[in-house]
């Protein structure tokens, strides 16, 4: 797939499928994810959703987002509630604006939040987050 840095020329958000293997799918977000754009980040996990075949993880890179509003990070909280068996992770990256953002609306109480796509991926699998969640709840 090509390399993208930035949104096209007429689009305000473009969501870049950039990697996908049998355990997950990368959707890239770059440019303002608002209240105008929302739908196009959910068609696109929609579109992964409903196949024979979703992803065990989709991880949602929001790295390459200029600006996330309440309308934005709703839609990101659709993504996440519409996942049905899937996993949804979000990578903040280096974007301060979007981790405060998150973080003072308390939507990071509710999502998977990263700060890097490594930290997310290194989460482990579904099977991997049960035995941990165990693990914690039988200590105590």
């Amino acid at each position: 797939m090509a390399a993208v840095t930035g949104p096209s020329r007429h689009e305000r958000l473009d969501v870049v499928q950039s990697h996908r293997d049998s355990h997950g799918v990368v959707l890239v977000l770059y440019g303002d994810l608002d209240a105008g754009t929302a739908l196009k980040l959910e068609q696109a996990a929609a579109q992964l959703f409903n196949t024979a075949y979703p992803p065990e993880v989709l991880f949602l890179d929001l790295s390459g987002l200029s600006f996330l509003s309440v309308g934005g990070a709703r839609a990101i909280l659709a993504v996440h509630e519409s996942a049905g068996m899937s996993r949804v992770r979000v990578v903040t990256g280096d974007r301060p604006a979007v981790r405060e953002f998150l973080h003072a609306t308390r939507f990071d109480a509710v999502l998977d939040c990263y700060r890097t796509r490594m930290g997310a991926i290194a989460a482990g699998s579904r099977s991997e987050f049960m035995s941990r969640v165990k693990t914690i709840w039988e200590a105590g």
